[in-house]
């Protein structure tokens, strides 16, 4: 099995790359908390230690975990179709929160995230950071604003679940129309 990155060739999971090689924040998408940001998640979270190889969160599971890297390194990868071909989609360092959109809604997971350094991560429960977000202003500008850039790249990707069907079929457009009206990365 390899791994792929989203724009290089393979690479495999377990692959530390230097620093200068965490996916830059070109769209707003990948912000870093500043340390007051991280103490008032700090509240309603706890710390832990991660290990290289832990997988935090994965792909199609239920999320209820607002994630921080405190240290370390967490790559956020594509697990592939039935042919085992991973790609590493983003790497994130300290400051940097993991999840998407789904993770405020009750969604399960559209991609998995693993540990490729050893480090320390912040773990909020999503009730706690939709209570906070709601009194918040600041904080919750910055995180539905990337939640929503990372869903918006997440569908340029192809990532997310296949609705197969005719595109002609009755079935096929409700379920097409569900996707889109409901902000579900799909194809």
């Amino acid at each position: 099995m390899s791994t792929r990155t989203s724009s290089e060739g393979a690479s495999p999971i377990g692959y530390s790359p230097p620093v200068d090689d965490e996916t830059p924040d070109e769209e707003g998408a990948f912000p870093r908390l500043t340390d007051d940001q991280v103490a008032k998640l700090e509240v309603g979270g706890s710390r832990r230690p991660v290990h290289a190889g832990e997988v935090l969160i994965r792909e199609g599971a239920p999320d209820n975990d607002f994630v921080v890297v405190l240290s370390g390194k967490i790559a956020v990868v594509d697990e592939g179709d039935a042919d085992g071909e991973r790609r590493i989609l983003r790497v994130h360092g300290p400051g940097r929160f993991l999840g998407e959109l789904g993770l405020l809604e009750g969604q399960v997971a559209f991609f998995t995230a693993e540990a490729i350094e050893d480090g320390e991560i912040l773990v909020v429960p999503a009730e706690q950071v939709r209570e906070l977000i709601a009194h918040d202003p600041v904080l919750s500008d910055l995180i539905l604003r990337a939640y929503l850039v990372r869903r918006h790249l997440l569908i340029g990707l192809g990532s997310g679940f296949r609705i197969i069907g005719s595109c002609f079929s009755p079935d096929t457009l409700r379920l097409r129309e569900f996707a889109m009206r409901n902000r579900l990365p799909h194809k």
